[in-house]
């Protein structure tokens, strides 16, 4: 008998915006790192580090007490 876990179209739709926000600080971090940093760079990489922060919250509360809850 497997412990085989299924999430829903929703849930996999915000681990989708997840990976996608992940690459864009990586993105950010890379241009940083490289030399290009102004106050743009940075200002994203900290909004961005902010948006994944409750992302994760958001989908692990999701998989975790159900999927009635709502994430922006």
């Amino acid at each position: 008998m497997s412990d085989h876990t299924t999430i829903s179209s929703a849930v996999e739709a915000e681990l989708m915006q997840l990976v996608a926000l992940h690459r864009l600080l990586d993105f950010a971090i890379s241009q940083s790192l490289e030399g290009n940093t102004d106050d743009r760079i940075l200002e994203g990489v900290v909004i961005l580090t902010r948006m994944i922060g409750r992302k994760v919250r958001c989908v692990t509360s999701k998989i975790l007490d159900g999927e009635g809850s709502g994430c922006d």
